[in-house]
């Protein structure tokens, strides 16, 4: 097994981690400033190490969890929710300002997509009513909290259930819960 490495945006979700396990391998993308040279040092070590994505769970955070995910080979995944990772007067978002015991939980949530799986189709989720209907961005909220991903539009989601391997059957089956 390789050793992991986290994928951070700055130095507080460093100090954040590195405060909660002193002894993990944790590299900063220096938020949406990330350039080739860090792009390219996360392509070296993604051969030997198993690296993991935690962005923070707003645009920015979403828009450099996509750069990355296109430039490196699998990659893993913690997603968090947007309610947790609120600062306390709310006027900020990042990984920082989750609760420690709340951080505990979530960091052990890894999600490693494949992305050679082509089970479902766009018709399948238009037919599952999570793309082209007035609910649809409510029914892919339900689902991805259920999942545990980010959530998205029906595009982003069609990939995401498909590197995730999930069939038309068990997608029913999630929805109706």
């Amino acid at each position: 097994m390789k050793p992991q490495i986290f994928v951070v945006e700055g130095k507080n979700d460093i100090a954040k981690l590195k405060r909660l396990y002193p002894n993990i391998n944790v590299v900063s993308v220096n938020g949406s400033e990330t350039n080739e040279d860090t792009i390219n040092y996360l392509k070296t070590i993604n051969k030997t190490h198993d690296i993991i994505l935690c962005m923070d769970p707003d645009y920015p955070g979403k828009q450099i969890r996509t750069k990355l995910e296109k430039e490196l080979e699998n990659v893993s995944h913690v997603f968090f929710k947007r309610s947790i990772a609120r600062s306390k007067n709310n006027k900020k978002i990042g990984l920082e300002h989750i609760d420690d015991e709340i951080l505990r939980l979530e960091i052990n949530n890894i999600i490693r997509f494949n992305k050679n799986n082509n089970n479902l189709k766009l018709n399948d989720l238009l037919e599952l009513k999570l793309v082209g209907y007035n609910n649809s961005k409510e029914k892919r909220l339900k689902l991805t909290n259920y999942l545990k991903i980010d959530n998205c539009n029906g595009k982003r989601l069609l990939n995401r259930l498909n590197s995730l391997g999930i069939r038309k059957d068990e997608l029913k089956k999630i929805i109706k819960k």
